[in-house]
């Protein structure tokens, strides 16, 4: 991701994103990243190598808050909850390495963690 910076920022000002969920960002504990006008949530990888994890890029703008972290070997999140019209609304960033077979009941219990109405999307 890292490498795409100029690319993503150009992207987020041009087409006016308030949100983006990004998937695969091959962060580290080392990792500095940074989008003047937008506040970075993240996960890295469980083993704390250079693969997988995800992040949320959120507009200054908006009102959130962070979820605790969903950092499974099959499974990876970055969430927040944003205050909506009417209603919260979680959104979610999420990864699963395509070497694990994860079970009907291991997204079930994932998508227990985003609460009654959410948006999940990645890889």
């Amino acid at each position: 991701m890292q490498q795409h910076k100029e690319e993503l920022t150009l992207f987020l000002k041009q087409n006016l994103i308030d949100i983006m969920i990004i998937s695969e960002t091959h962060f580290t504990t080392k990792t500095y990243f940074y989008i003047p006008g937008y506040k970075l949530c993240h996960i890295n990888h469980p083993d704390g190598s250079a693969h997988g994890g995800t992040a949320i890029l959120v507009k200054d703008t908006i009102v959130f808050y962070e979820l605790l972290k969903y950092d499974e070997q099959a499974i990876q999140a970055t969430s927040i909850k944003v205050q909506g019209m009417l209603h919260e609304i979680t959104v979610a960033a999420v990864y699963c390495p395509p070497r694990h077979n994860i079970k009907k009941d291991q997204f079930k219990a994932f998508f227990h963690t985003l609460g009654p109405r959410f948006i999940a999307g990645g890889d």
